[in-house]
C-alpha cells in the first residue's frame, strides 16, 4: 500500500506539473503577419515592416501571396527593411518588367546578308494563338531571386528559415490552393507573383503549371489561424482599390477592376479574423508602377499612423506575456551573417512541359567553378544566362543554389507554333562627305516573315518575305526536308522572288543625284541547304535572274543571266555586342551575261570575352566580284560598322581587302537594356572605281587601281526589342567623316 501511495503522489505532481505548464503556453501568443498581393502596391508592406519592428512586435510566421509573398520572403529569410528598401534603390525595377515573353530570334538567312531583329513576332497553330501565355518575361526576375535566396539551399524547410513562412499560388486548371512550405524559395516566391496574362504561370512538380495566389487568397489570413496563430496582423493593399463608376470607361482600368474584383472577393471576408489591418490608400496606383515606390512606401507610413493606437494596444497586449524588442532600424539583417555559397559544380534541368528544347551544356558554364557566388559573380553569370537564353530561344534560363554547392540552372521554352508571322524595322540617317552627291542620307525598311510548317498537311513548309522601303519585294519559297543526316538537316527549296524600286547604283537613296527608283527585278531559285551544329548553314543554289532598269544612262536596260552560288555561314555571334564567338562567311558565284559573272568573298570575325564587361575582336574581310555593274549587289559595301570607320553606308567596292581590331565595353543598362561602348580601327585596300557613274569598269583585272585608307570609329549602343540601336562616328585617314544613328 505504501509504494501504492507513492505512485500515485507522483502522479499527482505530473499531472500539476502539466496544469501549469498550460496556462504559460497559453500565455505566449503565436503572431502572425499576413501580406497581400497587389503588384507595386505590395512596396506599402515595409512601412508595415518597420511599424511592428519600432513596436517590438515579434513576428512567428509570415504569410503572403503574390507581391506579400516576396516582401515577406525577403523578411522571413533574414532581410531587415533597411535591406529591403537598400534592394530596391539598387534594383532598376522599370527594367525589372521590360523583358519581354520571348526574345526575337535575329534573322541570318545566307552568308554575307545583313541582318534584322523582329519587333513583332506572333505564332500560332490550329488550337493555340501567340508564342507565350504572357505580356511580360521574367528572366531578370528569376535571376534576382536567384541571387537573393542564393544562401539558402533549394531543399530548406520554410520553418527552417529565421522566420517561419509560407506563401500561396494556385493550379491554373483545378483552382486549388497550393501553399509552399519547404523546397525551393526562387519557385516558390516565383509561383506566387505569376499574375495571369502578365506573367506566364510557372511549372510546379508532377508538371502542373501554377499562377498568382491572389486568384484563390489574396490575404490567407484563415491559413495563418489553421497554422496556429493567436493574433493576425495583415496589411491589405488592394482594399481601397474599388473604382468609381466614372473611372471604368478605359480598358486598362476595366481589366484592373475585374482583378481587383476578383481577389477581394475571398480577402473581404477573412478580414474580420484578423486583429489588426492596415489598409495604405493606393487607388491611384497602378499595379505595375513601379516608378513611385517611394509614394507607395510613404503611403503605406500614413495607413500605419492611422491605426497606431490600435497597434500600440495591441502590442502592449502582447507585451503582458512576451517581451517585446524594439530592433535597430539601421541594423543590417541576419541574412548577410550567412556565408556566402561557393560553385562545386553544375547541373542543368529542363523545366518546360515540352521538352523539345535546346538546353545549355554544363561546359558553358565552367568558368563559374570555384567562385564564390557575390554580386560579382551573379552579375557575370546573369549575362552569360541571358546571351545562351537568347541563342537557344528559350523563354528563361535561371539560376539557385542546390546542395553540396550545386549551382542548379533551370531552363524553359514554350512549345513552338508551327506557324509564325514577324515584323522587323531596319533604318538609319547621318551625314557624311563620303556619299556620292550630298552630305546626309536616310533609309527605311520594314520586313515581314512567315512561315507555315505542315503546309497543305505534309512535310512541306511555306516561306515568305517580303520588303518595303528602298525597294518592295515579296520571296515566296516551299521548303522540304529532304534528309536528316549527322552533319544535320537537308532542306529542299524552290522560291520566287520579285522586287521593284532602288535596284541600280544610280536609283539607290543614298544617291541625291538618284533617278527614280522604278528598277524591277525577277529570279526563280532552287536551292540545298544544310544546317549543321547549330551555328551553321551551308548552301548551293542555283538561279536565273531578269532585271528591267530604268535609267537609260545604263549601256543595258535589260539583264538575263544565269547564276551558281556556294555559301557557308557558321556564326556564334548572335549579335554585334555578343562578347565571344566567331563568325565565317565564305561566299563562290560562277554566272554568265555575255561574259563569265564570278564573286569570290571571305570574311572572318571572332571575339575574345577579357571579363565580363570587357571583350577584344579581330576581322578579316576580302571580295574579289564581278558582277552586272549596274547591280547593288554586285560590289561589297564598306560603309558605316561592319565597313572601315568614316565611309558612308553603299560605299560600294567591287575588289575589298580589309582586317579591323575592335575593343567594346559594356556600359550600364538603360530601362532594363544593356549598353556598349565600341571602339574600332580598320584599315585596307580596294579599288577607287566608281559605281555611280553609270560607266563600265575599263579594266577587269583584280585590283587594278588601288586606294588605301584606314579609319578608326566608336559605336554607342543599345540592344532593345526593337533591335540593335547604334550612334557611331567614325573618321579616315583619307578625310572621309561620318555621324550616324541607325536601328538594326
Amino acid at each position: 500500500m505504501q509504494g501504492l501511495g507513492e505512485i500515485m503522489k507522483r502522479a499527482l505532481l505530473l499531472v500539476l506539473l502539466v496544469l501549469a505548464c498550460i496556462p504559460l503556453s497559453a500565455s505566449r501568443p503565436k503572431v502572425a503577419l499576413v501580406l497581400s498581393g497587389g503588384g507595386a502596391r505590395g512596396l506599402a508592406h515595409i512601412a508595415v515592416l518597420q511599424a511592428l519592428e519600432e513596436e517590438g512586435i515579434p513576428i512567428d510566421m509570415v504569410l503572403g501571396t503574390s507581391m506579400g509573398s516576396l516582401v515577406g520572403g525577403l523578411y522571413s529569410s533574414g532581410y531587415s527593411p533597411k535591406d529591403i528598401l537598400r534592394l530596391l534603390d539598387e534594383t532598376d525595377m522599370v527594367g525589372l518588367f521590360s523583358e519581354p515573353a520571348l526574345d526575337s530570334v535575329r534573322v541570318q538567312d545566307t552568308a554575307f546578308s545583313y541582318m534584322h531583329d523582329h519587333v513583332f513576332s506572333l505564332g500560332f497553330s490550329d488550337s493555340a494563338f501567340g508564342d507565350a501565355p504572357s505580356l511580360i518575361g521574367d528572366q531578370k526576375i528569376l535571376e534576382l531571386l536567384g541571387y537573393l535566396f542564393s544562401k539558402y539551399p533549394n531543399t530548406i524547410d520554410f520553418d527552417d528559415l529565421p522566420i517561419p513562412f509560407r506563401c500561396v499560388s494556385a493550379d491554373a486548371v483545378t483552382g486549388e490552393r497550393i501553399v509552399h512550405e519547404s523546397g525551393s524559395l526562387v519557385s516558390a516566391i516565383r509561383s506566387s507573383i505569376s499574375i495571369p496574362l502578365v506573367f506566364s504561370p510557372y511549372p510546379y512538380e508532377d508538371d502542373r503549371l501554377v499562377v498568382d495566389g491572389g486568384v484563390v487568397d489574396n490575404l490567407p489570413i484563415a491559413l495563418a489561424r489553421s497554422l496556429g496563430a493567436d493574433i493576425v496582423i495583415a496589411s491589405d493593399v488592394n482594399a481601397m482599390q474599388l473604382q468609381t463608376y466614372e473611372q471604368l470607361e478605359s480598358l486598362s482600368a476595366m481589366a484592373m477592376q475585374t482583378v481587383i474584383l476578383v481577389t477581394q472577393e475571398k480577402a473581404a471576408v477573412q478580414h474580420q479574423l484578423a486583429d489588426l489591418l492596415i489598409f495604405p490608400d493606393l487607388r491611384d496606383i497602378n499595379a505595375l508602377d513601379f516608378t513611385n515606390t517611394d509614394l507607395i512606401i510613404e503611403r503605406g507610413r500614413l495607413a500605419v499612423q492611422e491605426k497606431q493606437d490600435e497597434l500600440s494596444a495591441l502590442a502592449r497586449r502582447i507585451g503582458e506575456t512576451r517581451t517585446l524588442s524594439v530592433l535597430d532600424s539601421k541594423r543590417d539583417g541576419s541574412y548577410a551573417l550567412l556565408p556566402v555559397p561557393t560553385i562545386l559544380q553544375i547541373a542543368i534541368q529542363d523545366i518546360s512541359l515540352n521538352k523539345d528544347h535546346r538546353m545549355p551544356h554544363t561546359s558553358q558554364f565552367a568558368s563559374f567553378l570555384g567562385r564564390k557566388l557575390n554580386k560579382q559573380t551573379a552579375e557575370e553569370l546573369n549575362l552569360k544566362l541571358r546571351e545562351i537564353r537568347k541563342a537557344n530561344g528559350l523563354a528563361s534560363l535561371s539560376y539557385e543554389m542546390a546542395l553540396d554547392g550545386t549551382l542548379l540552372i533551370s531552363g524553359r521554352g514554350f512549345e513552338k507554333r508551327n506557324r509564325n508571322i514577324s515584323l522587323g524595322l531596319q533604318s538609319d540617317a547621318g551625314f557624311s562627305n563620303a556619299l556620292p552627291s550630298s552630305l546626309a542620307w536616310y533609309r527605311a525598311d520594314v520586313f515581314l516573315d512567315a512561315y507555315l510548317n505542315d503546309f497543305w498537311n505534309s512535310e512541306l513548309s511555306l516561306l515568305l518575305n517580303a520588303t518595303l522601303g528602298q525597294k518592295t519585294s515579296m520571296q515566296i519559297a516551299l521548303s522540304y526536308p529532304f534528309a536528316f543526316t549527322s552533319w544535320g538537316q537537308v532542306d529542299v527549296k524552290l522560291g520566287l522572288f520579285y522586287g521593284s524600286g532602288s535596284l541600280s547604283t544610280k536609283s539607290t537613296v543614298v544617291n541625291a543625284a538618284r533617278t527614280a527608283p522604278l528598277d524591277r527585278a525577277f529570279h526563280a531559285d532552287l536551292c540545298l541547304d544544310l544546317r549543321f551544329n547549330e551555328y551553321g548553314l551551308a548552301s548551293l543554289v542555283g538561279s536565273y535572274h531578269l532585271v528591267s532598269l530604268h535609267d537609260n544612262q545604263f549601256p543595258d536596260a535589260f539583264l538575263a543571266f544565269p547564276e551558281l552560288e556556294a555559301s557557308l555561314l557558321y556564326n556564334s555571334l548572335r549579335s554585334r555586342f555578343t562578347p565571344s564567338g566567331i563568325r565565317l562567311d565564305a561566299l563562290l558565284s560562277i554566272g554568265y551575261l555575255g561574259q563569265m559573272l564570278s564573286s569570290i568573298r571571305f570574311g572572318w570575325n571572332q571575339r575574345f570575352a577579357l571579363s565580363y564587361l570587357d571583350s577584344l575582336g579581330y576581322d578579316l574581310h576580302l571580295s574579289l566580284i564581278r558582277r552586272p555593274f549596274p547591280l547593288l549587289d554586285s560590289y561589297a559595301d564598306l560603309g558605316i560598322v561592319e565597313g572601315i570607320p568614316g565611309y558612308s553606308p553603299l560605299s560600294l567596292k567591287r575588289d575589298a581587302l580589309y582586317a579591323g581590331l575592335s575593343w567594346q565595353h559594356r556600359l550600364s543598362e538603360v530601362l532594363g537594356y544593356p549598353t556598349y561602348c565600341k571602339v574600332i580601327l580598320r584599315t585596307g585596300f580596294f579599288d577607287s572605281y566608281d559605281p555611280y557613274t553609270a560607266i563600265p569598269p575599263a579594266d577587269d583585272s583584280y585590283f587594278s587601281t588601288m586606294v588605301w585608307d584606314m579609319g578608326l570609329g566608336v559605336v554607342l549602343g543599345l540592344v532593345a526589342p526593337l533591335g540593335e540601336v547604334l550612334l557611331s562616328f567614325g573618321a579616315s585617314l583619307g578625310g572621309f567623316v561620318t555621324i550616324a544613328v541607325g536601328v538594326y
